[in-house]
Formats: C-alpha cells, sequence, structure tokens
C-alpha cells in the first residue's frame, strides 16, 4: 500500500505542473512609500499565485510572502534625504518643488547611485524575467534595464484630469520635463548601463510596453475613451478597514513652521470632537486634550472607522482615492506637484474643500472644517462615490492581476498593440493630413481667386472698348 505521505507528494508535484507561475520583475528603485504602498498589494497578489517576484525598492516591506524577494539598491535617505522643506518652498512660490534644480540634482545622484550599484549589473547578467513592472514616475533612468531582460513590460502611471486648460498646462510642462529630467535620464542609463550606447530611447522602451496601468478610476476622475492596452487600476490598494489595535511618507508634518502649527492647535482645540493627527514625535508643547499624536497609524483602519467623520490630507492621489473608498469628506491642504489638482477635482466632486497652507488663518481652518462636520451634504456625497467605487465586477486589484497574467500567457500580448505606437510625430499629431489639407485649401484658394481676377478683367476690358471714340479727319 502506498503511504500517505508519498501520496500527497505525488500530488503536490501533479498540481505543480498544472500551476501557471512565472518571474516577475517589479522595478521601483527610486519609488517613495506612497507609490511602493500601489504596487504592494498586486505584489502579495501575484505571490500568492505562486509567481516568483523580484522586488527592487528602496522600502523593505515585513509582510510579504516568501515567494517575494525584496532588493534594496538605495535606502530612502538615500532618495529623500536633504529634500527641500515643502512648507517653504510652498512659501517661496515654488509649486513645482519636484522640478526646482535642487530638487533635480538630488534626483539624479539617486539615479547615478542606482545606475552604479553592483548588485544591478549582477543582475543584468545572470538573472533572467518573464516580465518587468515598472513604475514610470521618478524612474526614467533605470528603464534602460528593461531591454537587457528581453522581457515584455507594464507601465505604472497616475493620470489627471483632462481639460482644456490642463491640456495646455499638460503640453507645456511636458516639453520642459522631457529637457529638465527625461532627456537627461536617457543620457545617464546610456552612460552607465552596460552597452549603454546600443540601447534604445525612451520613447521606444515605452512604446515597446505591452500594457500601461493608470492609477485613475472613471468614478473619481473623468470617464473617458481608452485603448485596450491603458487598464485603469485606481485604488488597487484600497482594502475594507481592520479592527483598530498621514499628512503623508515625503510631507512630513514636523516640518511644519511654528506658526501654521499654533494655527492648527488653536482650531482643534475649538473642535468637540476628537483630532488624531500623525506627527513624527509623540509629544508636542501646549497640546490641546482633545488631540492625539501617534508616529504611525494605519490610514485606511483609521478611515475605515465607523466613527471617522473627517480627513485632513495635503491630497495625495492614494489619499483622495483611500478617503472616497471609505466614504470619508476631505479637507485637503495641497503642497506640490498633482495634490492641488487632485483636490480640487475632489472639491467638483463635492466631499472636499480645500485651504491654501501659505498665510493660513485660524478663521480660514475653522471655517472650512465647521463647514465639512456641519454640512450633511459633504459626508453624503462621500458615501455615494463609495459606494460607486466598490459596485464593480472585479476590484481595481483583481483587474490588475487579471491583465498581468494576461500578458504572461499571451507573451507580451502585442495584439493590444495600438498602431499609433508606430506613428512618427507628424503623423501622429496628423500634421501631414493637416499640410496636405492646407496645400490644397491654398490651391483651390489660388485657382478661384485667378478666376475672379480672369472674369473681373475680361469685365472692365469690354467696359473700356465700349468707350473708345474714333475721331474722323
Amino acid at each position: 500500500m502506498v503511504p500517505l505521505k508519498l501520496l500527497r507528494t505525488l500530488l503536490l508535484f501533479s498540481l505543480m505542473g498544472t500551476c501557471f507561475s512565472e518571474r516577475i520583475l517589479f522595478l521601483l528603485p527610486l519609488a517613495s512609500r506612497s507609490h511602493v504602498n500601489v504596487f504592494e498589494p498586486l505584489m502579495k497578489a501575484l505571490g500568492e499565485r505562486a509567481h516568483e517576484i523580484v522586488n527592487l525598492s528602496p522600502i523593505i516591506s515585513s509582510n510579504m510572502p516568501p515567494t517575494v524577494q525584496q532588493i534594496q539598491l538605495i535606502t530612502v535617505d538615500d532618495l529623500l534625504g536633504n529634500m527641500p522643506n515643502p512648507f517653504e518652498q510652498r512659501k517661496t512660490g515654488k509649486l513645482w518643488t519636484m522640478l526646482n534644480s535642487s530638487s533635480l540634482d538630488h534626483m539624479d545622484k539617486a539615479c547615478i547611485k542606482v545606475l552604479e550599484t553592483p548588485r544591478l549589473y549582477e543582475m543584468l547578467e545572470k538573472e533572467k524575467f518573464d516580465l518587468v513592472i515598472v513604475d514610470i514616475f521618478l524612474n526614467y533612468c533605470v528603464l534602460g534595464v528593461i531591454p537587457h531582460f528581453k522581457a515584455p513590460s507594464i507601465f505604472i502611471s497616475t493620470s489627471s484630469s483632462p481639460s482644456f486648460l490642463t491640456s495646455v498646462v499638460d503640453v507645456l510642462f511636458g516639453v520642459m520635463w522631457d529637457r529638465m529630467f527625461v532627456r537627461k535620464s536617457e543620457d545617464m542609463y546610456r552612460k552607465y548601463l552596460p552597452n549603454g550606447n546600443q540601447l534604445p530611447g525612451l520613447d521606444e522602451i515605452q512604446a515597446n510596453s505591452s500594457l500601461m496601468f493608470t492609477n485613475s478610476h472613471f468614478t473619481i476622475n473623468y470617464p473617458r475613451p481608452l485603448l485596450p492596452d491603458v487598464i485603469e487600476v485606481g485604488g488597487m490598494h484600497t482594502r475594507p478597514a481592520k479592527k483598530l489595535p498621514k499628512l503623508g511618507s515625503i510631507v512630513k508634518a514636523k516640518d511644519m513652521p511654528e506658526n501654521y502649527r499654533k494655527v492648527f492647535l488653536n482650531v482643534f482645540a475649538k473642535l468637540k470632537q476628537r483630532v488624531i493627527w500623525k506627527w513624527e514625535t509623540e509629544t508636542m508643547p501646549d497640546l490641546p486634550p482633545n488631540v492625539k499624536l501617534s508616529k504611525w497609524l494605519p490610514q485606511q483602519d483609521v478611515l475605515g472607522h465607523p466613527n471617522i467623520r473627517l480627513f485632513i490630507t495635503h491630497g495625495g492621489l492614494l489619499s483622495t482615492q483611500e478617503s472616497i473608498y471609505h466614504g470619508v469628506p476631505v479637507l485637503g491642504i495641497p503642497m506640490f506637484a498633482d495634490q492641488d489638482l487632485n483636490v480640487m477635482q475632489a472639491e467638483r466632486g463635492g466631499y472636499a474643500k480645500m485651504v491654501e497652507i501659505v498665510g493660513i488663518t485660524e478663521e480660514r481652518l475653522e471655517t472650512a472644517l465647521l463647514e465639512l462636520l456641519g454640512n450633511p451634504v459633504y459626508l453624503q456625497k462621500a458615501k455615494d462615490l463609495s459606494k460607486l467605487v466598490q459596485d464593480l465586477p472585479q476590484t481595481p486589484l483583481e483587474k490588475a492581476v487579471y491583465w498581468t497574467e494576461y500578458v504572461l500567457r499571451h507573451k507580451g500580448a502585442p495584439h493590444l498593440r495600438s498602431a499609433a505606437r508606430d506613428l512618427n510625430f507628424f503623423q501622429y499629431y496628423v500634421l501631414d493630413v493637416a499640410a496636405v489639407l492646407f496645400v490644397a485649401f491654398a490651391l483651390v484658394t489660388y485657382l478661384i481667386l485667378s478666376c475672379c481676377k480672369s472674369i473681373f478683367k475680361r469685365i472692365c476690358g469690354k467696359k473700356s472698348v465700349k468707350h473708345v471714340h474714333f475721331k474722323k479727319e
């Protein structure tokens, strides 16, 4: 008789033969904590489905399954240390904090440090992957490693609301961003990576990607026509709240100027509600009795608590998505990057109000807080949006897992690729058609004017002949 243990082993091996297991690289060497938060649920889900995951990130998480290997090329201090104080940047009018020269110089140094890491060279020589998933934001300088692995790639990017104004701003910002950061990143990987001069440009690398995951959601952002290789996964990191036992990851509350801190404390002291404040220390002078400080809080568990009435945040995309998922109104105090746009969009959605941190006063802050706490319309709107984002056949995470495995099953899914990726600049923006139409219009206009001129001459010529008199000798 066959022993039971042997039967179990044989059954396990038979099941392993039918498993769909691939090796996936998550390329996030320059990602901040908030950006890593987007990817972690996807890593866990794919790891739990027997895929072998390798994560290149400055953040090492403690709750990953054993199928997820974490490699830290640089630390968070290397990435964010000595970054400009966002409160001071906002005060001095440098709204695009990530675009000032000191920030870009810091990012350049972090890029070079990553590209010079021996562990990265070792991976390029020895490792093989079936898929590369990359956070495109600020990681341009490492995109050059993708062609080395000869594997399909999936990019994850954030998205903004389309409008004429933002489209114009996006074009101008895109040109400036391309000159100040993107092209410099391309020069970096060509300089530091093996056979760098033979690597394709960033435009070609991005055009060859299999899918684009956008951190947007049609109920929060705006409905828009999307190609089949663009998948909305906004809110992929959201989840139901757990039982309880952030300003944000780049903006730290301790960097807040003293006069701003006093404004918040004085207003909080007037509220009848208790306030939980994420602060880097657990002590503060003149702390009102209704304010509790904490170095760390499980933000989603706090937002999902039934007694939470309001969320004060700088307006990061992940935080606004979490507030909507849990149905909590927002007081947005944006600092830089896309936060102004996120908070303005939340205001238009009817579940938020915005307060400018520069020149903030107790009166302005108190008025906004009392409006949000006292007017039930904001809470109801947040609850309505929460129902909408959760009433879907697939959660954003399930959708991301499905399409990731779809790309693996179909060897990069080239059939999803848009023909627009192969068009040059003139074809993509239909400038060739516009040129033909312009020439045709000019030719027709010329012919019409020539005909009119000819007819005019004939008419005028006949009239002049009629008025000629011959004098008899």
